[in-house]
C-alpha cells in the first residue's frame, strides 16, 4: 500500500512539473497542446529579441537627438538628418515589436485553450486538479506579463509623438534659434526615455522568467 502511495505521488509530481508539453502523446489533442506549447515559447522569445532591438535602437536615436540639440557644435544638418534616420529606425522597431506582441497574446490564447481542453479529458480526478492548478500558475505569469506590456505600449504613443513633432518642428527651420526653442522638449524626451528604459526592462524581465517557468 505504501509503494503505490508513493509511486502515485511520483505521477502527481511528474504530471505537475511536465504536463502539458513533455507527456507522450495519447491523442490528437494532446499534440496540438504541445505545439502550441512550442509556438508560444518560440513566439515569446521572438518578442523579446524584438523588445532587445527596440531597447538599442531607442538609446541610437536619443543619442542622435542628444547631438541635435547641441546646435553650437559641427554640422547641424548632418546631425539632423541622423537623428531622422534613427527615429525611422526605431518606428519600424517598435512596428515589429508591437506585431509580435500581438502574435504572443494570440498564440497564448490558443495555448491555453487547448491546456484547458486537454485536462477536461482527463478521467483521474487527481490528476486532472493538478493539471488545472499548474495551468492557473503559468496564465496567470501570462496575463501579468500582457499587462505590463499593454502599460508600455501606452506610454509609447505620447513619446513617439513628441519625436515626431520634433523631427518635424527642426525639419522645418533648422536653425541654431529653432534647436533652442525645442531644448525643451529634447530634455523631456531623454527624460522619458530613461522613464520607458525602466519600464521596459521590468517586461524584459518578465519575459524571461516566463520562458523559464512555461512548460516546453
Amino acid at each position: 500500500m505504501l509503494a503505490y502511495i508513493f509511486n502515485r505521488t511520483l505521477l502527481i509530481t511528474a504530471f505537475c512539473i511536465l504536463l502539458p508539453g513533455t507527456l507522450p502523446a495519447v491523442n490528437a489533442g494532446t499534440n496540438d497542446t504541445f505545439k502550441e506549447s512550442r509556438e508560444l515559447q518560440r513566439s515569446a522569445q521572438k518578442t523579446l529579441d524584438e523588445i532587445n532591438k527596440y531597447v538599442s535602437q531607442l538609446d541610437e536615436t536619443e543619442r542622435a537627438l542628444s547631438s541635435v540639440g547641441r546646435a553650437d557644435i559641427g554640422n547641424l544638418r548632418k546631425r539632423y538628418e541622423s537623428f531622422s534616420t534613427e527615429l525611422e529606425k526605431l518606428e519600424k522597431a517598435q512596428a515589429r515589436a508591437g506585431s509580435n506582441i500581438d502574435r504572443m497574446r494570440t498564440t497564448g490564447a490558443e495555448y491555453f485553450s487547448s491546456w484547458d481542453k486537454a485536462n477536461a479529458r482527463i478521467s483521474d480526478a487527481e490528476l486532472r486538479q493538478a493539471g488545472a492548478s499548474r495551468r492557473a500558475r503559468v496564465l496567470e505569469r501570462h496575463r501579468d506579463l500582457a499587462d505590463a506590456v499593454s502599460e508600455i505600449r501606452v506610454e509609447l504613443q505620447p513619446f513617439m509623438s513628441d519625436l515626431r513633432d520634433l523631427k518635424t518642428f527642426l525639419g522645418a527651420d533648422l536653425s541654431p534659434r529653432n534647436v533652442s526653442k525645442a531644448s525643451e522638449l529634447i530634455r523631456e524626451s531623454q527624460v522619458e526615455a530613461e522613464t520607458l528604459h525602466d519600464r521596459v526592462a521590468v517586461v524584459q524581465t518578465k519575459l524571461k522568467q516566463f520562458l523559464k517557468e512555461t512548460p516546453e
